[in-house]
């Protein structure tokens, strides 16, 4: 199940967000303050930050007491803070006048103009948990599983998932085309290399290894009979 932090003291951002995502697979959590919400990212490892740039960067005295939100040099700061660079998709919430904020080079994958429209927001949550990205991107989102290419690493569900290099880049490949299905011929000429001498079994090996790592709450990788293997599609 994916992670999703709420950044908001907002009562309207909170209602509907919760209202949105009540019927997806998210488990949803809010946190008052940024730098609460720094901490929150750091032990939970949520896969999306909902990020109310509406919120003061030292909590404030709360919405009822004005708003006044994140300056460009604290947003800048906050997303480049190792807890959430490269760890978390950022979806802003930004009113018109913030909107000024979110220009070039700002790691923001997505924003949202209030008031929140509850069709709009879904889909834009979505997209950012599922976000397959571009040749640049190097982080695959599959699920509760989420693949680090420039890292070598693998977490599921926020946590750090330990794989032998080959496993990982089993794992990798599978992930990379959801729902293809790959023989076991492919997968060794592909992940092992033509001039590999090993059997099939290998691959078998490898894929069960895989699966009792990653596969605790829900099943990600599916034997197609007569063929091989194919990761699940979301």
């Amino acid at each position: 199940m994916q992670r999703v932090l709420l950044l908001s003291d907002s009562a309207a951002y909170v209602s509907a967000v919760e209202s949105t995502l009540r019927v997806e697979d998210v488990l949803l959590r809010q946190e008052r303050s940024l730098v609460g919400g720094l901490v929150v990212v750091r032990e939970w490892r949520p896969s999306l930050l909902l990020l109310d740039l509406g919120l003061p960067l030292d909590g404030g005295p709360g919405e009822a007491a004005g708003r006044t939100g994140v300056t460009g040099g604290g947003l800048a700061a906050l997303l480049r803070d190792p807890a959430i660079e490269g760890a978390a998709s950022v979806l802003a919430i930004a009113a018109p006048e913030q909107l000024a904020l979110l220009g070039p080079g700002v790691t923001v994958q997505d924003f949202i103009v209030p008031p929140l429209d509850d069709e709009e927001l879904r889909v834009r949550v979505l997209r950012a948990l599922w976000h397959d990205g571009g040749d640049g991107d190097t982080v695959l989102r599959r699920g509760g599983v989420v693949i680090d290419l420039e890292r070598y690493t693998v977490t599921v569900d926020g946590d750090v998932v330990d794989l032998t290099y080959k496993e990982y880049e089993l794992l990798a490949f599978l992930a990379g085309s959801p729902g293809r299905p790959f023989t076991r011929e492919t997968l060794l000429d592909r992940v092992w290399g033509y001039d590999y001498y090993g059997g099939a079994r290998t691959v078998d090996v490898h894929v069960r290894r895989i699966r009792s790592k990653i596969e605790g709450r829900r099943q990600y990788i599916e034997t197609v009979r007569n063929v091989g293997y194919r990761f699940i599609e979301s």
